[in-house]
C-alpha cells in the first residue's frame, strides 16, 4: 500500500502555509508524513506544484488543476494503480491506532467498496482525507470531476463506501488547522 500525504493546498483560510506550521518540534508535514510511513511501504507527498518538504519523501505533483484533495489521489491512483492510504498533512493529533484500526477495517470491508473511510457516529460526517482508496476508485472519481464535483464526500457513493464508526470521545483526533482560530487553539492560546 501507498501512503499520500495531501499538502497541494493554497492555506489561503489558513493565511500561512499550513505544512510548516511547526507542533511539538517538527512540522505538521514531517509529522504526518513520518506517521504514515510506519504503516505503509512508500510515503508520497502530494501537491499543486514540487516543493521542499524538509524529507525524504519524494514529491507528486497533481495532474490535474486546481480541484482540491480529488486531483492529489486521482494522480495517485493513476501512477500506482494500488491502493493509496491518503492523509492530510494538517491534522496534528492523529494517531498510530487510527491508521492501524482503518487498515485493519479495509481487510474486512465487503470486497464492492473503493473506499475505507472514518464516520463520525452522530452527524454521519466522512472523513475522506483519513482514508484508504482502492484503484477502483479512480474510475469514480474521474467521473464526478468531469461533471464538475469536486467534493469527495460526493464522488464516492454510500454504497461504495466501507465506514468505521468514531465516536465524539475521538473527535480531537481528526482536528485539522484550517483557520486562525484552530493554530491558536494548537497552541494552545
Amino acid at each position: 500500500m501507498i501512503g499520500l500525504v495531501l499538502a497541494g493546498g493554497k492555506s489561503s483560510r489558513l493565511g500561512q502555509d499550513k505544512t510548516r506550521v511547526v507542533h511539538e518540534g517538527q512540522t505538521l508535514l514531517t509529522r504526518t508524513a513520518t506517521l504514515l510511513q510506519r504503516h505503509v511501504d512508500k510515503v508520497y507527498v502530494s501537491c499543486r506544484q514540487t516543493i521542499d518538504v524538509g524529507g525524504p519523501w519524494p514529491v507528486i505533483t497533481d495532474e490535474t488543476e486546481r480541484i482540491g484533495p480529488a486531483g492529489g489521489i486521482i494522480t495517485a491512483l493513476r501512477k500506482f494503480r494500488e491502493p493509496i492510504f491518503v492523509l492530510a498533512c494538517d491534522l496534528p493529533f492523529m494517531e498510530d491506532g487510527i491508521i492501524e484500526r482503518l487498515m485493519a477495517a479495509r481487510e474486512e470491508r465487503p470486497r464492492h467498496c473503493v473506499l475505507t473511510t472514518w464516520q463520525l457516529k452522530d452527524t454521519g460526517f466522512i472523513e475522506n482525507l483519513v482514508a484508504i482508496y482502492e484503484p477502483q476508485a479512480l474510475p469514480l472519481l474521474e467521473e464526478g470531476v468531469s461533471q464538475g464535483l469536486f467534493k469527495l464526500s460526493r464522488l464516492i457513493p454510500a454504497e461504495l463506501r466501507h465506514t468505521v464508526i468514531y465516536t465524539e470521545d475521538e473527535r480531537r483526533i481528526f482536528f485539522n488547522v484550517n483557520y486562525p482560530t484552530d493554530l491558536e487553539q494548537l497552541q494552545g492560546r
